[in-house]
Formats: C-alpha cells, structure tokens, sequence
C-alpha cells in the first residue's frame, strides 16, 4: 500500500521546497537554531496517478500500486531533508504505522546527517510537544508546514505556533477539497460539520461569511449562500493568521487537471522579509485574476 497523489501535488511540494531553500539560505549565518515541523508529514515518497480515477478525482488516496507503473514523488519529509542548507532539526509527526515506518526508514537514511524526531501522533499533539519543548525565539527559528487531510487542522493547533513568535507556517487551506463540502446552499449543516468548522477556523464566524438572511414582504426569508462564500472564506482564513502572526502572503490556488480548484497554499509569519520571500515563491508561474486580487484584499482593511 502506498499514498497516491495527484499531479497538482508537483505544485504544492516545488513551492514548499523553493520556499524552504530560500529561509534556510537566509538563515545559513545567523545565530538561530533551526526547526523544521512537517505535522502531518504521511511517508517519504507517493505515486503521481497518471490519469484520473472513477468520479471526479480529488482528493489523494491509499490504493495498491505497481512500482513499475507510475512515476514517485518526494513526499514534503524528503523535500525538507534534501535542502542546500538544511534545517538544524526536523519533526515529522504522523499517527499512521505505515507511514511511521516510512519516516523512521528517512532517520536511517539521514540520521548521519540530519537530526530528526518522528513522532507517532495526530497533528495537534505533535504540535503540543513542539511547543512544550525548550524553544524560544531568542535561541531558534522555524517553519511548520501543515498540509492536512481535509479539515483537520485545528485552529488552534495554528495558534499555539504563532504565539511561539519565532515559527513561519506555510498552509494548506482546503477550501475545496474539504470545506466547501459541508456547506450546502440550505444552510441546513451537519452539527458535526459545524463543529468541525468552528475548530478550523476558531470562531463561528465563518457562517455569517457564507450565508445571508434574505427578507421580503412576507417576514423573514431563509438563510441562502452568498455568491462570493469562497473569497469571503479565504479573506476571513487570511484576517486571522495576519492576527496571529503578524503578515500573511498572497494565496497560491492549486488545481487539479481538469483546471478545477483544489486549495490554496497560504504562508504567515512574524517577519516581513518571510513575506516577501514568499509571496514571490507562490506567486511563481500564476497571474491572480481581479477577483482573486479582490477576494485578498480584506486582509488590509
């Protein structure tokens, strides 16, 4: 059994490696102690499905592959690990066995050179150990990547690294692939979802963005989604990590083959220069349209 992905996933993992060399690079003769966190890190490599699967093929899978049938892709573990200037340390946090044997296979690959924790744990207890750990912003620097599976990455856990003031993080914000799903157009969600909503976000705020009252002569009307939810969602997704962080980058859509979109890749951190820097990284190869522009804008209202 081996994770598939799909050919998108080049785009995600060339902007994290680009933008990673280019923080390391920075960082290469300061005083700092380096930490790279991967908190939901999967194995060391993945298949890149050559054609799309039955339905429309979005989200990445767990299937029986041939080796000798598709093409493998570094995983973000072995993209982190193979920079120029490499991190000082490294944690990759993953609760799957499987894929925990994968990332202990990359400690005996690199564990000459390269100083790594695999911690066999969901994303936000791996955070709370880095966290409770003995690190500073007087002693280290550092750079989370967190790529979930849907929506389970808690706000939260986003939080607590932007609180640490010495962490850049770069995010998969799955709009969607996970987000838009459990917003249908009556309103009427899953209590489950909603749940699942709050967390991500950290506020409930999220549903005023998407749905609106409309009124009439009768009375009240009924709740119906706005038009622009998603550029409402990722303007409100973008407000709070600029709040928790400080600067946050302009947003990289990545679509699947079928040119649909998937996600966005978001950057955040305490520094302007990371802004810069990333901004640049992301925007590589892409012309934002004047919606796009307009959605991004709230962030500076």
């Amino acid at each position: 059994m081996i994770a598939t992905v799909g050919p998108w996933a080049r785009d995600k993992l060339d902007k994290l490696g680009r933008y990673l060399e280019y923080y390391t690079t920075v960082l290469k003769k300061q005083k700092w102690r380096t930490i790279y966190v991967d908190a939901f890190a999967g194995g060391g490599v993945a298949a890149v499905r050559k054609r799309p699967t039955t339905g429309v093929p979005l989200l990445d899978e767990v299937v029986d592959v041939e080796p000798d049938q598709v093409e493998f892709l570094d995983g973000s573990p072995r993209v982190a690990l193979e920079l120029n200037n490499p991190f000082s340390r490294y944690v990759f946090i993953e609760p799957d066995p499987k894929r925990v044997a994968e990332l202990e296979q990359l400690v005996a690959d690199y564990g000459d050179t390269r100083t790594i924790n695999v911690l066999k744990m969901e994303a936000a207890d791996g955070i709370r150990w880095v966290v409770g750990r003995n690190i500073t912003k007087k002693t280290h620097r550092g750079v989370a990547f967190l790529d979930p599976f849907g929506a389970c990455l808690e706000w939260e856990s986003v939080e607590a690294l932007a609180k640490l003031g010495m962490f850049e993080v770069v995010i998969n914000f799955a709009l969607n692939m996970a987000i838009q799903r459990m917003l249908p157009n009556d309103a009427n969600i899953q209590q489950s979802w909603s749940d699942t909503l709050d967390r991500y976000f950290g506020t409930h705020a999220w549903f005023d963005e998407v749905y609106f009252r409309e009124t009439g002569l009768f009375g009240d009307g009924v709740l119906k989604k706005r038009d622009d939810y998603s550029d409402r969602l990722l303007g409100l997704y973008r407000r709070r990590l600029e709040s928790a962080f400080g600067f946050v980058s302009m947003p990289r859509l990545i679509r699947n083959t079928r040119n649909v979109p998937l996600y966005y890749l978001l950057w955040a951190g305490p520094h302007k220069k990371g802004q810069e820097g990333a901004n640049y990284v992301l925007q590589i190869g892409e012309k934002l349209t004047k919606a796009q522009k307009q959605g991004t804008s709230v962030v500076a209202q």
